[in-house]
């Protein structure tokens, strides 16, 4: 590649950014999802600016930016499981929006997975500031730990993935996904939201999500729909369950 076509691409992918952050911040003021409960949620934060930053994988498009309340709501109503009997998970939990967001339905345990043990601090003092709020929040548990090595609980039935996760981190999370599964054969659920950075000129709908390729390529799983975000097309959901009949056949 010349360094024109870079110094085209930077620019492009730096345009591409400030669309994103003027879209986000019209949705945040639509719903002003921290000020309601007192929290932090909706401020970005670029992973290289925690202080922890050199012990983190600092991958594609790396920063903490929030999942839109609307769309993750719709999302997880979408998500067929029964609440009561799984423990929802959220993979790269941030500051713990989407933690908050699970108290609306019965889910059995709600965990978050945080590699940065700053936003881990974050997200447990949005939990007991909302918990005056919200009920459930003493459901939640938010976990300081590298997905790729986190163990999955073996009752785990929903598990949420934001972009900007990579397709290795999302792989290396599916083979822990599918140990468990195999310690306890039942049927799992994953729930993809966001699209990525669209890669040269094409536009966000035609662009791939990249943390759900991880799941396209693994024969254990299939794409079992497709959840319109009520946000913006970037935001869409892609959800996929278990097939391979040696990791337990999924519910009928």
């Amino acid at each position: 590649m010349s360094d024109n076509d870079r110094r085209a691409k930077l620019l492009r992918a730096m345009e591409y950014r400030r669309i994103f952050d003027d879209r986000l911040g019209r949705i945040e003021r639509e719903m002003p999802f921290d000020s309601l409960h007192d929290v932090d949620t909706a401020s970005n934060v670029e992973l290289w600016e925690l202080p922890e930053s050199d012990r983190l994988q600092i991958g594609r498009d790396a920063r903490y930016s929030p999942s839109p309340v609307r769309t993750v709501l719709n999302a997880l109503r979408h998500c067929d499981v029964d609440h009561e009997e799984v423990t929802f998970v959220d993979v790269g939990s941030g500051k713990g929006r989407v933690l908050l967001l699970a108290t609306e339905f019965p889910f059995r345990r709600i965990v978050g997975v945080e590699a940065s043990e700053t936003l881990c601090d974050i997200a447990r003092s949005n939990v007991e500031k909302a918990s005056e709020t919200r009920e459930g929040c003493d459901r939640i548990d938010v976990v300081h730990a590298d997905a790729t090595k986190f163990d999955v609980p073996d009752d785990a039935g929903l598990l949420y993935f934001y972009e900007p996760f990579s397709v290795d981190v999302s792989s290396a999370v599916l083979e822990r996904v599918e140990d468990s599964i195999r310690r306890n054969p039942r049927r799992v659920v994953l729930c993809f939201t966001g699209r990525g950075q669209p890669d040269g000129q094409a536009s966000e709908r035609e662009t791939p999500p990249v943390a759900a390729s991880a799941a396209e390529t693994r024969p254990q799983w299939k794409l079992i729909g497709t959840v319109s975000s009520p946000d913006a097309e970037f935001y869409d959901s892609f959800l996929y369950e278990n097939v391979n009949v040696d990791h337990g056949s999924p519910e009928a």
